[in-house]
């Protein structure tokens, strides 16, 4: 080579003076064919004939085409690595190359398998290398621009022809070309000496990058500027540092610039590498080495195309919904990232099979690979002309599912300390991820696509630290500044997470996915789709896991759901805009999160007064307390909270916020799902009555409003139906319910120590009775729904569950059922007991299960469960509220039930005699019993005669047909309403008197107490003389069994109660019943028990001698009564004006009859005349009045005696 370089003219200058003047003999290349024909068709006189044609090459383009040379004859000499797909039987059919499938200058045959690791026959002649003084084949050539620039897409599928011609051409793929590739393992030749650790690690550098720089190199991609330099300077052949990051620099430009169309000048304009030098060669090395070249252009053309390819069509698989406008820096953009992604699996392959001595260079070209993959993502290299999309090629990449994880670990690794680069780069994904899960929110299927992405992220781990979920608490938007009165809505919309937690099936959430659900939802379909939320709320836990898990992001992860929850507490209110507040399905995707990171959490790591603290997450303040008022809770908390806070520990905070998270998710969603139902109902209601009265108004004015009505109502009734389906999905999910019930087994375990007001100390074990429980501070000031929401969950699933969750109760929650109701005098709400006993009830129902049975057998149930219940049933006659009449009755419902199924067990019967022997309780109880049983019957009856007259109507069509179309419209209304309210209170009379009946079986001193065996006496005698009098016919209506009316079963079980009781004090209570007793309608009743044989005939005399007894009694009272019509009115109880027996004086100075007063006391604890609290122990004994009382009788009965 010369010592001194001419000056270099410009490529146009250079070629024109080529072209004017020949080049020496030694330089002239053989001519070329022109590009229409091919050379081969010709004879070979032609050929020689055929004028040479001057070419013109500039010493760069002659040097890399040498080096391309080199390349290519390192490859053929080197037996390839196995693909890493599958070759298509094509491609296993020849020999792999490095020229371009659609190059006619390589001329050879197809080789045999036999033949594939023979040297190919080149039919050219052999000219000796200048430099390297080896003999090389040489052929004729085509010029052609080794163009790196990326193919349209219609270019990205073409058939190629291969390099060496076979019989039938195949189609290759360019994608799987350069991404499956692997490239040689090594570039020795044949009989080559051994190599030093410099020159082998030389070889693997080439490999690895794909690129080639000197002659010794094996990469396709030829450095024509690095090999430049390193001619000028030898010294830095084995500046392994230097080469790499050169090499890596100039095959990204390369990329760069061909994408962008720019000419190859450009590939240099920035650099510092030295002009180099031409090559000193012939002609017919020329030749050579553009023959060679062709084949390496072809393979880096290929490589470009295959990414652009590749990542269309992953694009299309991978179902994408957050589509970006891919400009063309981008996809160039792509290109280079996924030529340095490919430099990484290499390094991967290397590191795998390499010894020690070759880990110094793979560690270096693991940092350049690092080093440029960070310049080019922060588009240090090429300018970003479209930055203001904030477009992240590494995001599209990730989406195409090029990026392995174990590169993104490393690019994490590699910046994380460089926050700078750190943020640009990842900052610029998550944007790109909060901006695709926005579109993703409202579809017809479930898209996770961004959720795993993110959780893939925030999971990466350097060391101790997670910086990639310091990047997400880092964001701005990760708890927004709030800007609006709908705090609610807009943290839910503006936060970054807020996206990612919206995803949802519910109906009013998701309309795309509504529209796809038909009116009824399939089993199978339902259980794919609760997999997608299960899937997709795993990952949400991941997500959420490692920024809890991660020390940093641990903070700002609290308060955001903290403030989610602060900021939405109106969820929970009956009036509440649920369109200015977060919704349901929201809310319960951060619910299942939260029971995802509190399922492993110790009770007694948790510090029980936490929601007391002024720095708690989680707000209690507006919530109604079990006892405390609002002035009571708030100097509660000034006399004990009110010094600075104590920090507590992660699981004390999940664990509340957990609890914070059921209240106001999953809570306010099934009272939105039962307001469906009822409306539901209402409406088929509607539907069905029209059809009904059809007949009625299909003739009448009202025929087309009626219509309409109709139509409107079933579109809303299918709209509906479509919403109810859509929420089953999510709030039936089995899985859900599962952890909703782990959870509250928790919270039920929690509420048990605080009962008996001491510390968590593992499982609970009761240390004190339940009856001397008394209520502390702390318990005291609990929120109210922490117990009602525990009973509502039970009761919903109970009823609308497909799954029986009665598996899942354990012996907390049992244990805590049982003490609320054992020890109800600690609530202070009335109706949050009945919402207890409610639970109580739907556990007792057949068949047996292990529920009841673990309950029926608890130690509370045996032993304080039957005095507690007849309390309550005594303490819900006043409630406070305005409905409290009516509810008092379900409420008794659900205890006359309990006391049924506690009837059949031999050890709770027992309890309940032997609680009527003891105290005054239980004939308080039975009190109530009586004037439930008298209105509930006298209430059933009532409209029995109604319905039986209305119907008496409709079936006369005389009378009919003189009513007008209102009134006839008004009749139908009315029916309507006696028949519903028949079957109610139906339902419960039957409840009652069954109760009455199995009590009186075993039980008869209680009833025989003068405050009570009058009061019976007259029901039952009032309600015999209804079924059995001479206006019993009334009662008959069609389809009995419509309304539960079984009158043959009720007159059996008031005959059975007469024979209960039967004694001769009941006898003589019967007879003091004037208004209702009657001999003649009892042996009315008899002769119908025997005639219907609902009886034997021995308990039909036993009656008729019990009415019969009571009928003389009768007949002797009368007498007396005429004889004592003249007595004092002193003597005269002032309310009944009956003689007294017992008088005794109130504190108001009033004297009554002790039998009367108790009576009323009974039903209420007021003085009858001021009605100031009065109870019986507050009544004093007038001894004198009574014995002037009994003084006079005698005196009566002495003057009847002796008349």
């Amino acid at each position: 080579m010369p010592e001194e370089e001419p000056r270099q003219k410009p490529m146009e200058e250079e070629e024109d003076d080529e072209e004017l003047q020949p080049l020496p003999q030694q330089e002239q290349p053989p001519l070329l064919p022109k590009q229409d024909h091919h050379p081969e068709d010709q004879p070979p006189e032609e050929q020689a004939q055929t004028p040479p044609l001057p070419i013109t090459l500039t010493a760069e383009e002659m040097r890399e085409r040498r080096l391309r040379t080199l390349a290519a004859r390192s490859i053929i000499q080197t037996p390839l690595a196995a693909a890493t797909t599958a070759p298509s039987p094509e491609k296993a059919s020849r020999k792999q190359t490095n020229v371009s499938g659609e190059s006619r200058l390589v001329r050879e045959t197809t080789h045999s398998d036999s033949e594939s690791s023979t040297w190919p026959d080149l039919s050219s002649k052999n000219d000796m290398d200048v430099e390297m003084q080896t003999v090389v084949p040489i052929q004729d050539v085509e010029m052609a621009p080794a163009a790196l620039s990326l193919p349209s897409e219609a270019a990205t599928k073409r058939t190629v022809r291969p390099a060496i011609e076979t019989p039938k051409a195949s189609t290759v793929s360019p994608e799987r070309e350069f991404s499956n590739k692997k490239f040689p393992a090594s570039a020795d030749g044949f009989g080559s000496s051994p190599k030093s650790v410099d020159e082998q690690n030389e070889q693997l550098l080439s490999r690895l990058l794909n690129c080639t720089w000197n002659e010794f190199g094996s990469g396709s991609i030829i450095c024509a500027q690095t090999a430049s330099f390193l001619e000028q300077h030898p010294s830095k052949r084995f500046d392994f540092d230097f080469i790499v990051s050169n090499v890596l620099m100039e095959t990204a430009l390369k990329i760069y610039n061909d994408e962008l169309g720019e000419s190859s000048a450009c590939l240099v304009d920035d650099m510092e590498f030295s002009t180099p030098k031409k090559i000193k060669s012939d002609d017919t090395e020329v030749q050579e080495i553009m023959a060679n070249a062709m084949a390496s252009t072809s393979t880096v053309e290929e490589a470009t195309t295959s990414s652009q390819s590749e990542a269309t069509a992953s694009s299309d698989a991978s179902s994408c919904l957050a589509p970006s406008v891919l400009n063309i820096v981008t996809t160039t953009k792509h290109s280079v990232i996924l030529y340095l992604m490919k430099c990484y699996e290499n390094y991967q392959t290397e590191c795998a099979t390499k010894s020690s001595a070759s880990q110094p260079a793979l560690h270096l070209a693991f940092e350049n690979i690092m080093r440029m993959t960070v310049l080019v993502l922060t588009d240090r290299i090429h300018q970003n002309l479209n930055w203001q999309l904030d477009q992240s090629a590494l995001l599209e990449l990730m989406y195409m599912e090029k990026v392995s994880e174990s590169f993104l670990v490393d690019i994490v690794a590699h910046t994380h300390e460089d926050l700078e680069a750190f943020d640009t780069i990842f900052g610029q994904v998550l944007r790109g991820l909060f901006t695709g899960m926005q579109r993703n929110v409202c579809t017809a299927k479930i898209n996770l696509l961004q959720i795993e992405w993110l959780a893939k992220l925030v999971v990466i781990r350097v060391g101790a630290v997670r910086p990639l979920a310091d990047l997400v608490a880092r964001q701005p938007n990760f708890i927004p500044p709030i800007c609006t009165k709908i705090s609610g809505r807009e943290i839910v919309k503006c936060s970054f997470l807020g996206p990612f937690l919206s995803v949802s099936l519910f109906a009013e959430e998701n309309v795309k996915f509504a529209e796809t659900t038909k009116n009824k939802v399939e089993d199978a379909v339902a259980s794919r789709l609760r997999w997608g939320l299960h899937e997709m709320r795993t990952h949400l836990h991941g997500i959420f896991h490692s920024l809890c898990v991660n020390a940093s992001s641990r903070p700002k992860t609290l308060e955001y759901i903290g403030n989610i929850l602060r900021r939405n507490d109106r969820r929970v209110q009956f009036a509440s805009d649920e369109k200015l507040l977060a919704r349901d399905g929201f809310v319960i995707n951060l619910m299942s999160v939260l029971q995802h990171l509190s399922v492993k959490i110790k009770l007694d790591r948790i510090e029980p007064n936490y929601h007391y603290m002024k720095n708690c997450h989680v707000s209690i303040e507006q919530d109604t307390k079990i006892r405390y008022n609002e002035e009571e809770y708030k100097s509660f908390l000034g006399r004990e909270f009110s010094e600075s806070d104590k920090e507590v520990n992660f699981q004390t905070q999940c664990w509340f916020l957990t609890l914070q998270a059921h209240h106001l998710g999953y809570m306010p969603a099934i009272q939105r799902y039962r307001q469906k139902m009822r409306a539901i109902k209402e409406l088929q209601k509607l539907i069905d009555e029209l059809d009904r009265t059809k007949q009625h108004w299909v003739n009448s004015r009202y025929a087309t409003r009626n219509n309409q009505f109709k139509e409107r109502w079933e579109k809303q009734l299918r709209k509906l139906n479509r919403s109810k389906n859509c929420s089953e999905i999510t709030l039936l999910d089995p899985a859900l319910l599962q952890r909703c019930t782990e959870f509250y087994s928790t919270v039920c375990e929690f509420m048990l120590y605080q009962f008996e007001g001491r510390a968590i100390v593992g499982p609970f074990i009761s240390k004190l009775p339940v009856q001397t429980l008394k209520a502390t501070d702390a318990f005291s000031a609990l929120p109210e729904w922490y117990i009602d929401d525990i009973a509502e969950f039970i009761l919903f699933t109970m009823q609308h569950a497909n799954v029986d969750i009665r598996q899942s109760i354990d012996h907390s929650i049992i244990t805590w059922l049982l003490t609320c109701v054992c020890a109800s005098h600690l609530i202070k709400n009335p109706y949050v007991t009945a919402k207890l006993v409610e639970v109580m009830f739907v556990f007792s129902l057949k068949p047996a299960n292990s529920v009841n049975t673990a309950m029926w057998n608890h130690e509370l149930a045996q032993n304080a469960l039957v005095s507690a219940l007849m309390r309550f049933y005594v303490d819900v006659e006043t409630t406070g509220q305005s409905t409290e009449f009516y509810d008092k009755f379900t409420i008794r419902y659900h205890i006359s039930h309990l006391f049924k199924s506690m009837w059949e067990n031999p050890i709770h019967r027992q309890a309940v005699i032997c609680e009527s022997r003891v105290g005054n309780q239980f004939v308080k109880f039975v009190n109530m019993l009586m004037n439930d049983t008298t209105f509930l019957l006298d209430e059933c009856l009532e409209n029995l005669k109604r319905i039986h007259q209305t119907q008496q109507m409709l079936s006369d069509k005389q009378s009919l047909t003189k009513m007008t179309t209102d009134q006839q419209q008004s009749r139908l209304t009315q029916l309507a309403t006696d028949e519903r309210q028949c079957r109610s209170y139906l339902t419960l009379a039957r409840e009652t008197v069954d109760l009455f009946h199995y009590l009186t079986s075993d039980i008869k001193e209680p009833f025989m107490r003068a405050e009570l065996v009058d009061r019976l006496s007259s029901m039952l005698n009032f309600n015999l003389k209804q079924l059995a009098g001479p206006k019993c016919n009334d009662l008959k209506v069609k389809n009995p069994a419509k309304y539960g009316w079984e009158p043959r079963s009720l007159l059996a079980q008031i005959f059975d109660i007469y024979l209960h009781l039967d004694c001769d004090r009941f006898a003589e209570a019967l007879a003091a019943d004037e208004r209702s007793f009657d001999v003649h309608i009892c042996n009315e009743a008899a002769s119908r028990i025997k005639r219907l044989a609902l009886r034997s005939a021995v308990e039909v005399e036993r009656f008729k001698a019990l009415t019969q007894r009571a009928h003389e009694i009768y007949v002797t009272n009368q007498q007396t009564e005429d004889e004592c019509a003249d007595a004092p009115d002193e003597f005269k109880d002032p309310l009944m004006d009956t003689l007294m027996s017992d008088p005794v004086l109130l504190p108001s100075g009033t004297v009554m009859d002790r039998a009367i007063i108790t009576r009323h006391l009974l039903n209420s604890c007021t003085d009858p005349f001021n009605r100031q609290p009065l109870t019986e122990d507050m009544l004093v004994a007038n001894l004198e009045l009574k014995h002037r009382i009994e003084a006079w009788r005698k005196e009566q009965r002495g003057k009847r005696n002796n008349r």
